[in-house]
Parts: C-alpha cells; structure tokens; sequence
C-alpha cells in the first residue's frame, strides 16, 4: 500500500455525482419556501429538533417545512459546502449550495432553512448558516455490524471497531480522499472517507486494528433502500491505531493454499490476514496473480505494481474471501523469495474439468494451471483479448487470450491446439460449477499440433483440369463439408432442445447486435429462467425436467420469430435476442409469452406447472460499448431481482413475471411490465 497511487474514483463516485445533483435541483426551491414559511398557500409549522425532521416521511419532508435549529458540525461531507450536523437530539445531512461558505467541525452553528426528501433519509436544505463559535462534540457511542444494518444510524456521530482491509487516495467530487475499507465482523466492510489526511500515513494503517469516530453514512438505490455502509471522518484523529499491524506483515506463519475458509477457520470477528507461498503461475500489474503450490492453486488479488515473473516464488500476505468457485485472497501484498521451473500445466481432458457425482458438481482443477487439447472452432476478436472456442468430443473449452499488439495470432479454424492456462471454474446461483474457462497468459500457450484438414474450395481451382481427379475430390470434399457442417451445427446447438446453445447464441446475437447498431435500431434482450426447476428434478426426476425444457423451448420457438436468436445458455437459462420494431414490441412479447405460459399449463395436464421468470432489456445506441455479454449480465440482473421479488408473498405470483430495477449505479436503459 505505500504507492499510496491515487485511483480516480469511476462507478460509486458517479453514483455520488448524480445524488448531489438530484439533491441540488431542489435546494433554490425548497429555501424560498421555508423562508416565508409557506407552501400551497397553508402556514407550516416550524421544526426546531432534528429528531422531529427526521420522524416526517419522504412526502411530509418533501413539503419543504421551515426548519431553525442549533448543533454543532460533525463532519464536512465532501460534496461543496454541504455537511452532518448534531443537536441533543440526533443527527442529520444539511445540504447547501454551492456558493456557501465552508464550516468547520466542532463549531456551533444555527440553521435556518427547509426540509428535504434527501435519496435515504430526511435532510434539511440551509438557506442560511450562522457560526455562533465553538461547540461540544457529542460522546460517540460504539455500533457493530448487527446495529448498523439497515441505515438504522444514517447521519449519526458513532464510533466503530475493526481491521484495515485497505487504504488508498481516490478523488471524489473532485478531491483528494483517504478511503479506507474496515472489516468490522464476519467479513462487513465499511467504507470510511477520511478528507484530511497524510500519505505518510498509508503504509502503517493497513492490517491495523483501529478504532474509528466519525458520521454514519448509507450507501442506497434509486428506490431509498440500504445497501451498505460508509463512514464520514473529518481527519486521522478521529482514527484511533489501538493494535498496529504487524511491522513484518511476512513473518506471520504460512497457511496451505487448501486450509482456506475450512470449517472452523476465522469463527467470528473481523477477517485476519493470512500468508500463503507457492510459485507464479499467471500475473497481471495491478490485478493480482495466480499461484500454485503442488495441486492447489489461487487467485490473490492486489494493487502491486511489482511484476512478478511465471515461476516466481512469492508469499502474499491478504484476506481470504469466496471467489467464483474456490477461495481468493483480497487486497493482498506479496514479495518475490526465490525462482523455481515454471509450472508445466498438468496434462488433463477438458471433460476433466467440471465432474459430476450423485447430481452434484466439482471443479477439482479451478485455479490450477492446465494443459488442454481441442479442435479450434472460432477465434473471435475482442478489444483487448482473444476469444478461442475449442471442442474436444463433447466438451467446449472457452479460452481468453491478452492481445499484446495490433497483430493478432491467425488461427484456421479445425487446427488442433494445445492451450496451457489457468482452469477458472464459473458457479451458477447454487454456488454449483456449471462452465470453466481458461486463462491463457500469452500466445505462446497456444501451440498448433496439427493444421486444419488441406481439403478446401481453393485448393480445387487448379485440380479442375484432371476431369477423374474433379470428380474424386469433389466426392472427398462432399463429405468433409457435410461433416464439418454436422460438426458445426453440433458446435452451436443444444442436443435436448434443438435451441442454439450458449457458444451458439452468443456467436449470432453479437453479430445480431452489431447489425443493429449500424442500423440505428434496437435490440430487446430478454434473460429468461424456469422458476423452481431443481424441484421438479428433485421431485419428479430428470426426465421431467427435461420435458420441461423442451416445452419451453416449443413456447418461446412460437413465441417469437424465425429470425430472432433464441439460445439456452444452460440449466434452466434461456435467452432472446429480437430486433425492435414498433415502440409497443417488448409489452407485445411479454404479453405472448404469458399467455402462451397459461395455455400451455391449462392443457398440459402435468404435475408440475410451468413458471417463468424474465429480464427484459432494450438495448439502443447508447449501450454500443458493451459486448452482448455485457448485456447479459444486465439482463441476468434484472431476472433474478423479479425472481426475488416475485418469492416475497405481498407480490403477485403470475406464471411469468418480467421487469427490472437498477441497483446502486446508473445503468442503461431497462423496460419493465408490472406482473
């Protein structure tokens, strides 16, 4: 951490950016109205406790009720001149404008202005703030992470406890802020915002036990609720050093790479650090490393700009945390100790992977360099990377590879590869191993064994002239084209419901996407998931759940049209791409499949009935940056928020149910139908 480089704050702060300035539209507004105390022509009443601002609900608050109070400041919050401030009662955010003069902590002040809805809790909107000298710091009582869920504390003078995850210099709202991340118990982390700082002090605090005063602070949606938390500290006084952290974080006792979040490790409290050893076996500056000791592997995460060598022997002091499958290590240093052979990836079928034992599954090589062999079925471009698509029997290897220049590696498809890399196993919602992908760490983990077949169209213009050799190769050629289209068709679709599969769609509705966006036309993406499909497995057998992904299959065929893309991704995922036409498509679509849903169930006379749950997303101009992965993951987002949502027994429980909701940043645009 003693780079101390300062990292320029990208989606929390541009969440920020639009709080404040949604909060600064109304300030001129709701001054004027409590400065003469009216509001739609009624007299309201003045408040002169914070308590009593913050019992009114968003409506009442939303009124802009006058408002004289006297406290003291507690916290500078960073946005302009705004600040927390404190009377005997409880604490609250006052919002200024711009033009207003700073105030500084501990001084007594008097308000006088408006309330206001705030994004979470009420606020009050100065119009005027008058120093009346120096004031008392309220006591700041101790919270942990149990009392502070759900906002309980928001705007308040508290202290906690905890271990220093991190620390770093990030700009917010355009200035420079200590941000450091504490584990307060169990793996809770708040953020906590330090405005006055020293960088002297950026290598002592991580690992440090401390005890931190400051304004609690909530991090929220665009629908008011919690999500997390933050702290707001004046300066490093209010942070308290009660056990330093280790001045030799390396000297603490190494841990086996497979002992990590075991039963019984790190019962309660905050996460301590742990050390691990084992040689390099892929690193990135700035991102972290993998290593491997004998068969374990691990991802540690880290800021270094320190590069480390493949077959470096390192120790990474960090914070063990789930990753996607297997264990990582969090906000980590490491050193070089030594040199050792690279690692030989460990020679392995690429059905070896992902295994699957009494309906359960496992990825006993996740985080392990490996050595795979498939045919090559597409190479495709990215902007800072390669995508390779192997088949190997019935196995698809999906491999990444860095784009080091302009050039890229020419790769015909049908040769026979040997890939070396990093087996990445990739868990679906019930932290089960569904895919895996391999992370290669230059071109040269990339060896052609065998060229692709000779047989080609143009290698037949000059054996035209030999009538007898015309016709045998003609013959030859027939068959290896009709093989290689089976192997094709193969390659992209899914054997149980004749869908395309997730290679298969992908493929297709990226350039599905590309062509609209040269058109100017959109896209409706939609993510759709069979609601409690384990339980008609568990409950009725495979076979009927297969029967179920084949119904679905026929409904979204008739659904939709022939040129849409209609894919299932695997399990119990499906998804559809579909060219927007008329503005009224995607209530259209929705409405389709809803119905074709109930007359399926009404008919069917099975027992189990079908239910789907969708994420529909419309995708225009404005979302040409992002890969159509990228708009999946969006679409995936806004499923599982109406699966939550349609689980909650207020709700209403129709066979489909679609929509979506951002969560704590701007996204793109998202259509949505209420069930």
């Amino acid at each position: 951490m003693k780079e101390g480089a300062e990292r320029v704050a990208t989606g929390k702060n541009q969440v920020d950016f639009n709080f404040v300035r949604m909060v600064e539209l109304g300030i001129m507004l709701l001054a004027a109205a409590a400065t003469s105390g009216q509001l739609w022509g009624q007299a309201l009443p003045e408040l002169i406790t914070v308590r009593d601002i913050r019992a009114l609900t968003p409506d009442q608050a939303r009124q802009g009720r006058p408002v004289r109070l006297r406290g003291v400041v507690t916290v500078f919050s960073g946005w302009k001149s705004s600040f927390f401030f404190q009377d005997a009662t409880a604490g609250i955010s006052v919002s200024r404008t711009n033009d207003s003069p700073e105030v500084q902590q501990g001084q007594l002040v008097e308000l006088r202005g408006a309330t206001g809805p705030g994004m979470f809790a009420p606020v009050i909107v100065a119009d005027k703030v008058t120093v009346l000298g120096n004031g008392k710091m309220p006591p700041a009582h101790q919270f942990g992470a149990d009392e502070l869920a759900g906002g309980k504390q928001d705007a308040q003078w508290i202290a906690i406890r905890g271990i220093v995850r991190s620390a770093v210099v990030e700009t917010i709202w355009e200035r420079s802020v200590l941000v450091l991340e504490v584990d307060i118990g169990g793996g809770n982390l708040v953020t906590v915002r330090v405005h006055a700082f020293s960088e002297a002090d950026l290598g002592r605090l991580p690992g440090s036990s401390v005890s931190v005063r400051g304004v609690c602070g909530t991090v929220f949606n665009d629908k008011r609720q919690f999500i997390g938390l933050r702290l707001y500290v004046q300066n490093l006084a209010d942070v308290k050093v009660e056990h330093p952290a280790t001045a030799a974080p390396f000297d603490i006792p190494s841990r086996a790479l497979g002992s990590l979040l075991q039963f019984g490790d790190q019962e309660g409290g905050a996460i301590s650090r742990v050390k691990v050893r084992g040689i390099v076996t892929y690193s990135r500056p700035r991102q972290g490393l993998y290593i491997q000791d004998g068969a374990q592997g691990i991802f540690v995460q880290s800021t270094q700009a320190t590069r480390a060598s493949l077959g470096s022997r390192v120790e990474a002091v960090g914070y063990p945390a789930a990753g996607r499958y297997s264990p990582k290590l969090d906000d980590a240093v490491f050193r070089v100790v030594g040199t050792a052979p690279p690692f030989v990836g460990l020679s392995q079928a690429a059905s070896a992977m992902i295994v699957y034992n009494d309906g359960s599954s496992a990825a006993p090589y996740d985080s392990v360099l490996v050595q795979l062999k498939g045919r090559l079925v597409e190479a495709v471009p990215r902007v800072d990377e390669d995508l390779l698509f192997l088949r190997e029997g019935t196995a698809v290897i999906t491999a990444r590879m860095p784009r080091s220049g302009k050039k890229r590696r020419s790769l015909v498809p049908g040769s026979l590869l040997s890939i070396t890399g990093i087996c990445v196993a990739n868990a679906d919602e019930t932290h089960e191993a569904r895919s895996f992908d391999i992370l290669l760490r230059s071109a040269a983990d990339v060896v052609v064994l065998e060229q692709a077949p000779w047989w080609t169209a143009s290698h037949a213009a000059w054996l035209v002239v030999i009538l007898v050799i015309v016709v045998l190769w003609m013959s030859g050629w027939l068959v290896f084209a009709r093989r290689q289209a089976r192997l094709r068709v193969l390659t992209v679709t899914d054997p149980l419901t004749g869908l395309y599969n997730r290679r298969g769609f992908l493929l297709l509705a990226e350039h599905q996407w590309q062509l609209a966006q040269r058109n100017k036309s959109s896209v409706l993406l939609f993510y759709i998931d069979v609601d409690e499909f384990k339980e008609i497995n568990d409950s009725l057998g495979h076979k009927e759940g297969d029967l179920a992904l084949q119904a679905v299959a026929a409904l979204l065929r008739h659904c939709f049209r022939k040129t849409d893309i209609i894919g299932r991704l695997g399990g119990d995922e499906f998804a559809v791409t579909a060219i927007e036409a008329p503005p009224n498509t995607q209530p259209v679509l929705e409405q389709r499949i809803a119905k074709a849903v109930q007359e399926h169930n009404e008919r069917a006379h099975r027992t189990f009935q079908l239910s789907l749950s969708i994420g529909t997303l419309s995708c225009d101009g404005a979302m040409a940056s992002l890969p159509i992965e990228g708009l999946l993951v969006q679409a995936d987002t806004l499923m599982y928020q109406q699966k939550r949502e349609a689980r909650t027994p207020s709700l209403a429980s129709d066979s489909v149910s679609t929509g979506g909701a951002s969560v704590d940043q701007p996204s793109p645009k998202k259509c949505s139908i209420a069930d």
